[in-house]
């Protein structure tokens, strides 16, 4: 009875044991492609060897000079103004228009003001002839010194009217004070002026102007008087030659200094207010600095820096202080020296623990 009971059992004790065996195999079999996949992705994450081109750190010979941007100012722009008061009866004022220096630009109508001028003169010519004809009679006794002295003060009123009078027919002719060309017009024949209407604007271009503003860096290197030189976009062949007028010694909100440079335009080419020019100072000096390639440098960190190579096969991040640029060079004040490896191609291939097997150095 017994037995027979534990018989009844063998199925299921042997369903039992084949699942043990299958769910041991199973574990088996995921440790088993666990530690293959571990192993494939340690593989795939161990570092592998690459190539980089490098060059010698070195000091090299530049032109000391240093360009800013401007554009052409007027060297000094001259406001017309009426004088006295009257109809317009001429005006060459028109924009565009080149004058010379004492030409006629404005008559105004001077009718009233010559007659009151021949009025004045008329009473001077007898005040004058009073005066002799008086001084004349006390010389021969017949004329007192009272007289005589009367007669004295009302010809020197005559004489004042008059050169007021003189003046105020003056002031109808409006003269260009300055040889140039006019920029402005605000008035029209026929139309009437008072003292203090403003007639229009003339832009003297015999000496022009350009102000660039020089960073502090460089500005400490300028000289008033200092010859630079000027290139117009306008006249790309053609060469101005200038002198630092100025060098406003209070700096901006970008903290550069404003520098005013004055030009002789007496060239055919004529430099024009508002056209772009480039200002190149120190020309003639020469700069030996120690320089890198622009390709050497490291953008994406805070500060600059550079891989530095030694006899190991790890490049070493390195931080470095650069300064002006030249062409395809910069210069380095600090974290370098003359003969240092910096490496130039392959820089995104370094990473920590990865070998640099190939290292091609270019002088």
């Amino acid at each position: 009875m017994y037995q027979k009971s534990i018989k009844q059992y063998y199925p299921k004790m042997i369903f039992a044991g084949i699942a043990a065996l299958v769910i041991v195999a199973i574990v088996y079999k995921l440790k088993s492609n666990q530690k293959a996949v571990q192993n494939e992705i340690k593989q795939e994450q161990k570092p592998v060897s690459y190539a980089a081109q490098a060059t010698l750190v070195k000091a090299m010979n530049f032109s000391g000079s240093f360009t800013y941007r401007g554009a052409v100012e007027a060297g000094k722009i001259v406001t017309l103004t009426a004088e006295t008061d009257g109809r317009v009866v001429y005006s060459a004022i028109e924009k565009g228009n080149t004058v010379a220096k004492s030409s006629i630009l404005v008559k105004v109508d001077k009718s009233t003001r010559f007659s009151s001028y021949q009025i004045s003169e008329d009473t001077y010519n007898k005040a004058k002839s009073d005066y002799v004809k008086l001084k004349e009679l006390q010389d021969s006794g017949n004329a007192s010194g009272a007289e005589v002295e009367n007669a004295r003060l009302q010809m020197q009123n005559a004489a004042s009217q008059l050169n007021i009078s003189k003046k105020q027919v003056g002031q109808t002719l409006i003269l260009a004070p300055e040889s140039g060309t006019i920029i402005d017009k605000k008035i029209n024949q026929g139309e009437y002026v008072t003292p203090g209407t403003t007639l229009g604007a003339i832009a003297c271009l015999n000496d022009v102007l350009v102000n660039v503003f020089v960073q502090e860096t460089e500005v400490a290197r300028l000289k008033k008087g200092s010859a630079v030189t000027i290139r117009a976009d306008a006249y790309p062949s053609t060469m101005f030659t200038g002198k630092i007028s100025a060098i406003i010694p209070v700096a901006s909100a970008a903290k550069t200094f404003p520098v005013e440079i004055r030009i002789v335009n007496n060239k055919l080419n004529r430099l024009l207010a508002g056209m772009n020019v480039s200002v190149a100072f120190g020309e003639d000096e020469r700069v030996n600095t120690l320089v890198i390639p622009r390709s050497a440098l490291i953008t994406d960190h805070k500060q600059s820096a550079v891989y530095l190579i030694h006899h190991s096969q790890y490049p070493v991040l390195t931080p470095i202080v650069t300064g002006k640029e030249y062409d395809t060079y910069l210069s380095v004040s600090g974290g370098l020296k003359a003969g240092d490896t910096i490496m130039t191609a392959g820089l995104l291939n370094v990473e920590p623990g990865k070998k640099l097997q190939w290292l091609t150095v270019n002088n």
